[in-house]
């Protein structure tokens, strides 16, 4: 044994643990220079967007000029900063919390109108428009859309929020309307408006389920604007945010009275039915609305008996006239119009009151219209009254509405002892008669086919 107290094989065992230390400590130094070298060539972690939007198909327009990038970003970042208070403030308002991540899209004036209107005539107008058009509610002209200047606009389909840059946050208004939009998107995330639209198969029923659906947006709407709703401009409210929504069709169209009241009913009938409902349990009376919406406009314009459960409008049937007119005549419509339509349709020539008062006893109506190949029409209009002197009623106030829209008219005998009442007008024969709560109205070319008809039908 050495001085060192160790031995020669101990001292080589030492000096190679020594020699492997060192190694060791030598490449974890140098697998930490080279991370550190990773790091700080790594590239940076990339900005994150206010939404991952799905590509949607964009109509074609014509470019506009070249857009400050910088300032443009700017407007954006200042819009979804806006945006994110406002929706804050609607969640707590309307107690409705976001179910997903909701995608939104900046767009300027120019391409919010053009993605505006794609939408709308991607809904179909002349669909929409036809069975008022039908019944002469509305002239028949061809339908031009075009947009309205919006803030703000919610898409069910894409379920996609569009915001106008130019606009955001420039006024109470503006950010009036951005709530609006915001609470579209609330209930569609929460309650499905696509699936409560499909439901809704009638021109009655999806007047109800806007009503429903726009009273409650503006209802929150009201809370937003005003904080207490017994302090809001209801009629300043429901012209501020239907302004950003009626999509015109023409002139010949958006300047009939009729077009008008359709227009502004779920704007101003639906807050009021909304709100009924809020006074009668909160916002969870309105959320229970969407499981069991309103059935038909009666609905909204009589809270009470939605209320109430047991009035649902019946099933009134037209059987089909396909055996009796035979080759040429095809079925281009059956729908039901409702009370808010048959209300309208008597004030278009009869004094309002009466009109109103005419209509109140509504339980329930299907309209059908023929079509033959040269363009001719028959219409049936058949609808049902809680009780006979409520049918009474409206069977008078349909006989002062057609001596005074048919104009010149004159009555007939009735044909084959089939009884009713009978008239020849300009556009063709008239038929109108009452059976116990049914009053059925018929409108034909000429008398011939109003006799074919009335022996069809029970």
């Amino acid at each position: 044994m050495s001085a060192s107290g160790f031995t020669r094989r101990q001292r080589r065992t030492v000096a190679a643990l020594v020699g492997a230390t060192i190694v060791v400590l030598g490449m974890l130094v140098g697998f930490a220079v080279t991370a550190i070298h990773n790091i700080e060539e790594l590239p940076p972690p990339p900005t994150p967007t206010f939404a991952s939007l799905p590509p949607t198909p964009s109509p074609t327009f014509t470019p506009g000029p070249a857009i400050d990038i910088e300032e443009g970003v700017l407007s954006q970042v200042q819009a979804a900063r806006l945006f994110y208070q406002i929706a804050h403030q609607v969640e707590v308002l309307r107690e409705l919390t976001p179910r997903a991540q909701l995608p939104l899209s900046f767009l300027d004036p120019r391409e919010m109108a053009v993605q505006v209107q794609q939408v709308h005539v991607d809904r179909d107008p002349e669909a929409q428009l036809f069975p008022y058009m039908a019944l002469g509610l509305l002239p028949e002209v061809a339908v031009r859309v075009r947009a309205p200047q919006v803030a703000g606009f919610y898409v069910p389909e894409l379920d996609q929020l569009y915001i106008a840059t130019e606009r955001e946050g420039s006024s109470l208004d503006d950010q009036a309307l951005l709530a609006h939009a915001y609470a579209y998107a609330l209930q569609d995330q929460n309650f499905d408006l696509e699936s409560l639209d499909a439901r809704a198969t009638t021109t009655d029923a999806r007047l109800a389920v806007q009503a429903l659906v726009e009273g409650d947006a503006t209802l929150l709407t009201a809370r937003y604007r005003y904080d207490d709703p017994a302090l809001a401009d209801w009629d300043a409210l429901a012209a501020l945010v239907s302004s950003g929504a009626q999509t015109r069709y023409g002139s010949a169209i958006d300047e009939a009275e009729s077009w008008e009241r359709i227009q502004r009913f779920p704007y101003w009938e639906g807050p009021m039915f909304a709100d009924t409902l809020y006074r009668a349990g909160g916002w969870a009376a309105i959320n229970a609305a969407y499981t069991d919406p309103p059935r038909s406009t009666e609905h909204i314009l009589h809270p009470e008996r939605y209320l109430e459960k047991g009035d649902v409008p019946a099933l009134v049937v037209v059987p089909s006239l396909a055996p009796v007119l035979g080759n040429g005549w095809a079925l281009v419509l059956e729908d039901t119009l409702g009370e808010l339509v048959a209300g309208l349709y008597l004030a278009s020539a009869i004094p309002e009151h009466a009109a109103w008062q005419a209509v109140d006893g509504w339980d329930g109506d299907t309209f059908v219209v023929w079509e033959y190949e040269d363009g001719s029409r028959i219409l049936v209009w058949r609808t049902l009254w809680d009780n006979t002197a409520e049918a009474g009623e409206y069977e008078q106030a349909l006989v002062s509405l057609i001596t005074q829209r048919f104009y010149p008219v004159e009555p007939i005998a009735p044909r084959r002892g089939l009884g009713g009442r009978w008239w020849q007008a300009a556009s063709g024969g008239l038929h109108l008669r009452r059976v116990g709560r049914y009053v059925t109205f018929i409108q034909a070319p000429d008398a011939n086919s109003l006799t074919n008809i009335l022996e069809s039908l029970p």
